[in-house]
């Protein structure tokens, strides 16, 4: 868990990970004296249903799309990913909702980060999860990890344009846009915007802005030192003006998390 953060000032994917599983799942963990405060904390129950509602609602974008052409492959492009859990868990949703949707698909997770710990991580997770008995036996998923810095999103054009004939969903999770600069948001927008299909959909979370968030999330932040961007939806929708991307929906958790989706203007 030390070792898994590039620095101090974002939570990693794998500190991230560990403060949504709580006290009871990561009982054993060996933690520092701030983990050990903070995965007791109920300001992080927040984590947990964000994942829990950006997941619904993944699987309820897919879904129609899955149905609607069956003969596409599925593609995900999660950046600044982590251990991928938003995109293991629609995977898991929609397995156990509709598991016909997956069949006969090939599937991609693609993670793009600077981080090794979350995704390496998540590959072993996938490893597990096809294995007999396990949600994605028989399943064709592969699980990339790419060294990515969102502040050079070329690499985005080409991913995109390899896959353009896949169902493409782009997310961000507790990344992109919640540390990124706005000239970060923009230009990795528009990237994924211009080689992408049509029906392609970007979600993600981000955090109310300092006037709005709930202060007990504000004061624990500066404790722990990491440097959140607090942008608002009217952040959100000022910087959608310098893309071609529309906002199709959103919705508050506990006056500190806006999750949102994406599609094509």
């Amino acid at each position: 868990m030390k070792m898994s953060n590039v620095d101090n000032s974002y939570l990693s994917g794998m500190r991230t990970l560990l403060y949504k599983l709580g006290p009871n799942l990561s009982r054993g963990i060996k933690l520092g004296f701030r983990d050990k405060w903070a995965v007791k904390q109920t300001s992080f129950m927040g984590l947990r249903i964000r994942l829990r509602d950006l997941c619904q609602r993944q699987s309820k974008i897919l879904q129609p799309q899955l149905k609607q052409f069956p003969e596409r492959n599925l593609c995900f492009f999660n950046i600044a990913g982590g251990a991928a859990t938003d995109s293991i868990n629609t995977l898991i949703l929609l397995q156990e909702s509709e598991p016909e949707l997956l069949r006969s698909r090939k599937i991609e997770i693609n993670i793009l980060d600077i981080d090794t710990y979350g995704p390496n991580f998540a590959k072993r997770c996938i490893d597990v999860l096809k294995q007999p008995g396990e949600h994605f036996y028989g399943q064709d998923i592969a699980l990339n990890i790419i060294h990515y810095d969102w502040s050079q999103p070329d690499a985005l054009l080409k991913m995109c344009l390899d896959r353009s004939d896949c169902i493409q969903l782009f997310s961000s999770e507790g990344g992109l846009f919640e540390y990124g600069l706005d000239s970060d948001i923009i230009d990795n927008l528009n990237y994924f915007y211009t080689n992408s299909p049509a029906d392609a959909r970007v979600t993600g979370s981000l955090i109310f802005d300092r006037a709005n968030v709930n202060s007990g999330y504000l004061g624990f932040t500066e404790f722990i030192g990491v440097q959140i961007r607090y942008l608002g939806l009217k952040g959100l929708q000022r910087i959608l003006t310098e893309t071609s991307w529309a906002l199709e929906e959103s919705h508050e958790i506990d006056t500190i998390y806006i999750l949102f989706s994406l599609k094509k203007a």
